[in-house]
This record gives structure tokens, sequence and C-alpha cells, in this order.
């Protein structure tokens, strides 16, 4: 049976509490799979709100998600080794909170992406005009492009511009995929994806309170335009 997939689209934010001579701090995630060095800097929520289960983390701290134990304990059941888990206290007025943790992650899931079914735009970005020698107009061209596997993609991405890239408008993950935590690298795409098993359990024990989950094979413009099917779910 196919396995439908989510993106867990997060609005609970945080901001980075600035500690004066604070020592080795973690810092922007590169996504080179390997672990990064230092500790999280506390991360400050606003006084008035609830204390959720999900958080994006500080613009400092990249595309990092902020989870509470509970999230951690069930992603953990589902899905181990998928993420390195870092403490990451959490500021609520003048209270810090223990109980969450940072992800860092060090496996990405490129390969499980089912490409014959998955849609692609290249944007391809060029300077049309030049004043004192520096680019005052730009160019752009859209059109769509298939892909064959991921070696056909990075070989495009390597020969093009720094004004140009591709992006992923809807994707599909292989049949063979069973795993229900993933986490993708090449596709412009940084949430938490999960598979419809592990979404149905984070809305059973109300973790969601400030996420959205958006089907991964549904493209923004479909989800999130006038009559898009984001309404039919959220309000």
């Amino acid at each position: 049976m196919e396995l439908r997939y989510f993106q867990i689209k997060i609005w609970n934010e945080t901001k980075r509490v600035h500690i004066p001579r604070e020592g080795d701090v973690l810092g922007y995630m590169y996504l080179n799979g390997k672990p990064s060095k230092g500790n999280p800097p506390i991360q400050k929520v606003l006084g008035n709100s609830s204390l959720k289960d999900f958080y994006s983390a500080s613009p400092d701290l990249g595309s990092r998600k902020i989870v509470s134990s509970r999230v951690k304990s069930l992603f953990e059941d589902f899905s181990k080794g998928r993420f390195i888990y870092l403490k990451c206290p959490i500021q609520k007025v003048s209270d810090i909170i223990d109980s969450y943790w940072i992800t860092d992650v060090i496996n990405f899931d490129d390969l499980d992406v089912d490409f014959k079914n998955s849609r692609f735009q290249l944007y391809e970005g060029r300077v049309i005009k030049e004043e004192s020698g520096r680019a005052s107009e730009f160019d752009r061209k859209l059109s769509e492009v298939s892909f064959r596997n991921l070696d056909e993609l990075e070989e495009l991405e390597k020969n093009l511009n720094h004004l140009s890239y591709v992006i992923a408008r809807t994707l599909k993950i292989k049949e063979t995929c069973e795993r229900p935590l993933l986490f993708l690298r090449s596709f412009g795409i940084f949430d938490l994806i999960v598979s419809e098993e592990l979404k149905s359990e984070i809305q059973k024990q109300k973790m969601d309170k400030g996420i959205e989950f958006k089907p991964l094979d549904i493209s923004d413009e479909e989800w999130y335009g006038p009559n898009g099917l984001r309404k039919q779910f959220y309000k």
C-alpha cells in the first residue's frame, strides 16, 4: 500500500536569547550529514502563549526544529537514528523549561523520492542590465523539468548560475520506503516530513497545536491558493 507523506508546517516561533560571553554555541546547520558542534542557545517564546510541542528555531540555527520531550519520545518510537537531539532550553518570561530538544539532521532521505511521479520547476535567472559594473536588472524564465533520479538533478544543479535553481512542486515518496519520519536535503523543503500513521498519532496525542500538515504531493499553489485545498482542513 502506498504511504502518503505530510510536511509539518510549524507556525510557533522562538527567538534566541543572547547571553554575554556565552561559550561554544551551536551555529547554522549545514546539510552535510555531520553532527554540529556546540550547545543550542536558549530559545524564548512569547510570555502570553501556552507551551507547544513544536517550534521553529531562531534563524541563526538554520532549518532545525525544536520539539518537546514527548515528541522526541514519539519520533524515536517510530524511527530511530534520523536525528541527533540536542537539549534546547525554552525561556518563557523568567522560567527556563528544560524539556525541549533541537534536531540536528544526520541522515537524509533524498534517495527515497519517486522522481518519475514528482514534479519539478527550473528557475533560470540572468542579469540583463548592469550599471557601473553592478547588476541592475534581471530576467527569469520558468520551465517544467523532470529527472530520472537524484544524480540527474544534482548534475543539472552543478551547471546552474547563482541566480538559478530547481524547486520541487510536488514530491512522491517511493512505495518501497517504509520510514515514517523523513528529512530531505536537495529539494528546497526543510520541514519535518511524516507518514499518515505518524501524523495521526501526533493528532491523537494532541501535539498539533500551532502546526499544520501539508500533503507532500500537493503543490503550494494547490494548497495555499485563493481556492486552495488548505481551507478544507484549516481556517
